[in-house]
């Protein structure tokens, strides 16, 4: 009952405050007088379906009318809000009149200092700018800070469009693209966190902003060779994209939606990317100085670095189940294709027919010491420690005979061996270490012997292994 009486002493305080009686109360509801009554004497409730209506007429808020109180805070916080409009709207009326103002004189000063408006523009285009930072923010209500950067950008390439058109320049395009590079790279995050992009790419935001910057790069570099009217664009432009794709691209492997058989090779993906693009680069370098050494300096790129990075692809590649054991021969094969081709290359763009003698015999000569390792230590069916022999011993009768395989390569090439062929084997002395060719002859005997030795060692190694294992399952 007490609270009943609270909320009609409440109706009826603030009834009267505005000022109407019962009878107006009630005609405002399209209830009856006696019904006002008994609410404000605190025998009966409104119904619930004109308590909207009763805070129209009574000019309170649903809440107040509940707790039969004034919400103070509620008041407050109303009114605060109604000074910062009615101190937005002055702001702006402010603004409004004083670039109005500034516009007005200038435009008059122009036309009395030169009977035409010239540099009336730039100080109209500046106008535009000041009031992008100061106007922009009172006028939206959403993404202030998102509006505010679009119409500065904006006034900031008409600004620069005025005054090269005022000037009579040419140079419009590389400021704009010098400014737009310049802006994106401190603002384009912000933009891209504010702006609503689809699920592919909110994921990506960081593969986006890199691939963004890369394009306005190249856009300037253009805007720049077009000004200058220099060939230099592509050469420039690839060594930017090599360059910039050395940190970014692991970064958008990381992000890419790649297939399911890539996700586990991404390192040997981003090698393949960067040696296609250093090809690239050596392309246009090649066309763009006019020179003809493109396949050398491409077949001398690949070799280099497939010697250092091709047993990783190998190690990550999904190859086919019959080349898996056989990684070490892909790698050797594609080794051997790859200095073959160099020499091919280098003989044609000499002009020296030196390919098929001596390049070639020499090649392969050196190849076979490699190729004859592999083939033992890989595929000769016998145990580790005869391999090993096998192997020290190849090595070591490949060494005795180098020296006499060379010298009748390039004699029968037509080369002049000036001190003669050599003999296969070593004309060694140790107990004489006076010329220098005798201490050549000694190093390369000990160098020869100290295999063989090793060989015999892992020879011997392995037969007291083996009669040792004998022993211990006859035990």
């Amino acid at each position: 009952m007490e609270n009943k009486k609270t909320f009609g002493a409440y109706l009826c305080r603030r009834r009267k405050e505005l000022g109407l009686t019962q009878r107006e109360f009630a005609e405002k509801l399209y209830v009856t007088e006696s019904a006002v009554s008994k609410w404000e004497r605190g025998l009966s409730y409104p119904d619930v379906t004109i308590l909207r209506s009763i805070c129209a007429v009574l000019e309170i808020s649903e809440h107040e009318l509940l707790t039969a109180s004034e919400d103070v805070e509620a008041r407050r916080v109303e009114q605060l809000a109604g000074k910062y409009l009615r101190l937005m709207r002055n702001v702006r009326w402010g603004q409004y009149i004083f670039y109005g103002l500034i516009a007005l004189c200038c435009l008059i000063g122009n036309l009395a200092s030169r009977h035409t408006l010239s540099w009336f523009w730039i100080v109209l285009s500046s106008e535009f700018l000041g009031a992008s930072l100061t106007l922009t923010p009172v006028l939206v209500e959403r993404k202030k800070g998102l509006w505010t950067l679009g119409t500065f950008t904006a006034a900031l390439e008409l600004l620069l469009l005025v005054c090269c058109l005022y000037t009579g320049g040419d140079w419009f395009i590389v400021a704009l693209m010098g400014t737009l590079l310049a802006l994106s790279t401190v603002f384009l995050p912000f933009v891209l966190r504010e702006i609503e992009l689809p699920p592919a790419l909110s994921e990506r935001k960081t593969s986006l902003y890199l691939l963004i910057e890369t394009a306005l790069l190249l856009l300037l570099l253009a805007a720049c060779a077009w000004h200058s009217q220099g060939g230099w664009f592509a050469m420039a432009a690839m060594g930017s994209v090599f360059g910039l794709s050395l940190f970014f691209t692991p970064v958008v492997l990381y992000q890419a939606p790649l297939p399911e058989v890539l996700q586990s090779c991404k390192l040997s993906l981003y090698l393949g990317i960067e040696t296609v693009l250093l090809l690239l680069l050596l392309g246009v370098g090649c066309l763009w100085s006019g020179g003809d050494w493109f396949a050398v300096a491409a077949l001398g790129t690949l070799l280099g670095l497939t010697i250092v990075l091709l047993p990783i692809c190998l190690r990550q590649l999904p190859l086919p189940e019959p080349y898996r054991r056989h990684k070490a021969l892909l790698y050797l094969t594609a080794e051997s294709a790859l200095l073959l081709l160099l020499l091919a290359a280098c003989s044609l763009h000499s002009g020296g027919g030196y390919f098929l003698r001596p390049a070639l015999p020499l090649a392969l000569f050196g190849l076979a010491l490699p190729w004859g390792l592999l083939g033992i230590l890989r595929y000769l069916p016998v145990g580790r420690w005869y391999r090993a022999a096998l192997a020290l011993f190849f090595a070591a009768g490949y060494w005795s005979i180098s020296i006499g395989v060379i010298d009748r390569i390039v004699s029968w090439s037509g080369g002049i061996i000036m001190d003669g062929i050599h003999g296969f084997g070593f004309a060694f002395d140790f107990g004489d270490w006076s010329d220098v060719q005798i201490v050549g002859e000694n190093v390369c005997a000990i160098i020869a012997f100290s295999l063989a030795g090793l060989g015999a060692l892992c020879l011997l190694g392995s037969i007291l292994w083996r009669r040792r294992g004998f022993i211990s399952r006859g035990e």
